[in-house]
């Protein structure tokens, strides 16, 4: 079934109001267009849309770098990715009150977003969407074949509709043209039919020079096995971890494809689900990945030339100038904002919250896991640090 008429039919089902029959009518119309890669980018564009586009590259992106901004957004997800050449994509939109993912995009001086994706239909990755989409110019949508019965989905609906935004679904396979400079390619769902909505979620590899990321949304270990079963190349430097760092996410054979450098986690510093969960922490230690969590850091910068990535984190990231020499060391980057208790003695490192603290005397502290291994201290059995 298309998308539309699974869209149609269930809406159709709840909302039987002229309005509903009314949107969906347009809905016809337009998404019958998904699927549609590599459409026009600029021949189109407005005067206005084209000073947009200049003012953004004329402002952020003076120095021809990939920007890849995390948005700390709190036990949500929201990425705001810059190209040099002045374009912007948004995946998703968090779950805030606040308009914190508005406010970001003003900071950044973004007047459109070239594409927009939201990766699957829950809440805390497209609460803010609706207006997201009345208050930017937009190039084109796209979001997975999987409707929603929630307020929120049918107002962000409502605002892709009214605006004729073109909508495209998000599927493996896919390839957006965002960038000539940029490789961008939608890697998940692989399927067509999963028990939980995490695992609709799109999936985004994106390559500048020879620096790659993955935006995984909630994909989870199902998901994350047909990735792997579809052959598709997912080495990447930068990883942002499936499903706010839950052990539903981020299998071990997953990591292995990937063979990250670098991590990402979006989670609130107190959240219900306890995010990040430890398991999916000590899987990305072992694997030697550097984590950067916006419940620690806030806001996270990737800067890419195309050869190196650096992080920019806290009011750094807040600042974010391509000339700031102040780019912190990622080995002095603490993980869990929290610092390692080695024992002098038995030359054991712990956790914080581990029973097997030594007496305040015998203590030596370290800034990361890899500081304490390389000043020759061994990680503790119980708490698995």
């Amino acid at each position: 079934m298309s998308i539309i008429k699974t869209l149609k039919s269930n809406f159709m089902e709840k909302f039987i109001d002229l309005k509903i029959k009314t949107v969906f009518m347009v809905l016809f119309c337009f998404m019958t267009l998904f699927g549609v890669v590599g459409c026009g980018i600029t021949e189109n564009m407005s005067d206005s849309e084209i000073q947009a586009a200049a003012t953004n590259k004329e402002t952020f992106n003076k120095d021809g770098v990939l920007r890849v901004n995390y948005i700390d957004v709190g036990q949500a997800d929201s990425i705001l990715i810059q190209s040099p050449n002045g374009r912007n994509m948004l995946i998703d939109a968090g779950e805030t009150k606040d308009k914190a993912v508005i406010d970001y995009l003003n900071s950044r001086n973004v007047k459109k977003l070239d594409v927009i994706v939201a990766t699957h239909p829950h809440e805390d990755h497209i609460s803010e969407m609706a207006e997201v989409v009345k208050n930017f110019d937009v190039g084109e949508f796209y979001m997975p074949k999987k409707q929603h019965t929630t307020k929120t989905f049918e107002k962000m609906v409502d605002a892709v509709l009214s605006k004729n935004i073109t909508v495209n679904e998000a599927k493996a396979g896919i390839s957006i043209n965002f960038d000539e400079n940029i490789k961008c390619d939608i890697i998940a769902p692989c399927g067509s039919d999963y028990d939980n909505l995490n695992n609709w979620s799109a999936v985004i590899k994106l390559s500048y020079g020879n620096t790659s990321f993955i935006f995984t949304g909630d994909a989870e270990d199902i998901s994350e096995k047909e990735i792997i079963g579809s052959g598709v190349d997912i080495k990447a430097d930068v990883l942002k971890v499936g499903h706010h760092g839950s052990h539903s996410s981020t299998t071990k054979s997953f990591l292995e494809k990937i063979a990250p450098k670098y991590a990402v986690i979006s989670a609130a510093k107190v959240n219900d689900y306890g995010h990040p969960h430890k398991e999916t922490i000590s899987l990305l230690n072992d694997f030697g990945v550097k984590i950067f969590g916006t419940y620690d850091c806030g806001n996270i910068v990737a800067v890419s030339n195309g050869q190196d990535i650096e992080f920019n984190i806290g009011s750094e990231a807040e600042k974010d100038k391509a000339e700031d020499k102040n780019t912190p060391d990622l080995d002095d980057v603490p993980k869990l904002n929290q610092q390692y208790i080695g024992n002098k003695n038995s030359k054991k490192f712990h956790l914080s919250d581990c029973l097997s603290l030594p007496s305040e005397k015998n203590r030596v502290l370290f800034n990361s896991r890899q500081e304490a291994l390389e000043q020759g201290y061994s990680a503790c059995s119980k708490c698995n640090p």
